[in-house]
């Protein structure tokens, strides 16, 4: 709480370092103590023992206004950024490139965006574009780096995929 930054852990702190989750070290409580104050919610306790630490945070049970609808955009757009999404979203039609990526995928999950190209037979800024968007609607994820990493099809896509056959 003084301003000393002390990495605990630093197999982690490399790994959230190299995807890109690390915004600057040694900043996280003064920007949860921000944020906290920003949104208006109590002050976040802080208890450190033994070698750990733990955050207690709260929150209000305010309904939603348009005042404060705001609240929580960031953090959506973030997981959006690393592949994840916290909506579920209905049934969608998928045009065919992007059903033949879905199908692809389902075979083999480590297909590039090349690869996925060549199969399609259409640009591949054609296959990232798609890609862009079945991570948007939830429907692709990716995991892992981008050389030795594999996407994930999520039900959802599994489901729209059946319904536009």
């Amino acid at each position: 709480m003084n301003g000393h930054s002390k990495i605990r852990n630093k197999a982690i702190a490399n790994i959230f370092s190299q995807m890109g989750l690390v915004e600057a070290w040694g900043s996280g409580i003064k920007r949860i103590l921000n944020a906290a104050k920003e949104y208006g919610l109590p002050e976040p306790k802080f208890q450190e023992f033994d070698n750990m630490f733990r955050v207690e945070l709260f929150r209000n049970s305010l309904p939603m206004t348009s005042e404060n609808k705001h609240i929580g955009e960031t953090s959506e757009k973030h997981r959006r950024n690393i592949g994840e999404t916290s909506e579920k979203h209905g049934i969608v039609e998928l045009n065919s490139t992007q059903q033949e990526i879905v199908k692809l995928l389902l075979e083999n999950n480590q297909l590039s965006a090349a690869k996925l190209a060549e199969k399609i037979g259409v640009a591949s800024r054609n296959i990232e574009s798609n890609i862009k968007k079945l991570k948007e609607l939830g429907i692709l994820v990716r995991h892992g780096s981008p050389k030795n990493g594999y996407w994930e099809v999520t039900d959802c896509g599994e489901r729209n995929n059946e319904d536009t056959e």
